[in-house]
């Protein structure tokens, strides 16, 4: 279960498609991000127009994560804001679906998604409506196990950590001129889309980086080294990981002059 490799996709730029899987009333549109092949699974941004209606309480076939980046989402009772999150496992009744105003969203399916009219209950395991504004930042190692310590400069706000795989969904937040000299390798696939600031990546494998900026996302499988990191005006990552974020370091020579290139050549904001 991996989705296809994207690096440094300009995710606003993705032309939109009608999304219309089973059971989801008609008009919401998607930007496909990676797909997994095997499985249907998808990332992607969803866009929901002005006056927005399901028409009915809904429920989905499948796990659904999803992050509201702008506008608001009303779910049953339960509104979403920007910022706003919200995790169901398969069959968790979500309310209907209302967007006044319209909205879009950042959406995680490890499957491919059906809906059905649903007036139960979220169940038990589900987050129907999370803040993210209103949490406050931890410790990076809620949401990672590096080999090295990390800098200071590095938080975490852990929105939700599935109990049987540790896969996690959670923001990253980097202060200005915060970096990291060593290049990194994960045991699983991660996925990040910025949503302020800036990120640098100095290599990708054997490639020559790239700079995360508002709206550019990537799906990396395991395995690929990159780094060094740094970040000149700050920095927050909405990011999914398939599994706990082992981090395993290792050293590059070049990586201070890769860092001392990006905050002298990349712009203040």
């Amino acid at each position: 279960m991996t989705k296809e490799h994207v690096e440094n996709l300009a995710a606003l730029e993705v032309g939109p498609i009608p999304w219309e899987p089973a059971g989801l009333a008609p008009g919401a549109e998607l930007r496909p991000l990676a797909r997994d092949r095997g499985t249907g699974g998808f990332t992607g941004l969803v866009d929901l127009p002005a006056g927005y209606d399901s028409g009915s309480g809904l429920s989905c076939s499948v796990e659904l994560r999803m992050f509201v980046i702008d506008g608001e989402i009303r779910m049953g009772d339960h509104r979403l804001g920007p910022g706003g999150f919200c995790y169901h496992p398969g069959g968790s009744g979500q309310g209907r679906w209302r967007s006044a105003e319209g909205a879009r969203a950042f959406v995680v399916f490890l499957e491919d998604p059906g809906f059905r009219p649903d007036r139960s209950s979220p169940t038990p395991d589900a987050i129907p409506a999370l803040d993210s504004y209103a949490m406050d930042w931890h410790n990076p190692l809620d949401a990672s196990d590096p080999s090295e310590d990390f800098r200071a400069g590095i938080f975490v706000k852990v929105l939700h950590v599935d109990p049987e795989t540790r896969a996690s969904m959670h923001l990253a937040g980097l202060m200005p001129g915060w970096y990291a000299e060593g290049m990194e390798t994960h045991p699983v696939y991660e996925e990040n889309y910025c949503l302020q600031g800036d990120v640098h990546i100095g290599e990708v494998g054997e490639e020559t980086g790239y700079t995360m900026v508002v709206g550019s996302y990537m799906c990396r499988p395991e395995g690929i080294i990159h780094g060094p990191l740094a970040s000149k005006n700050g920095n927050v990552n909405l990011c999914y990981t398939h599994g706990l974020l082992g981090i395993d370091y290792s050293a590059n020579p070049r990586s201070m002059d890769i860092i001392r290139k990006h905050f002298r050549n990349h712009p203040w904001t």
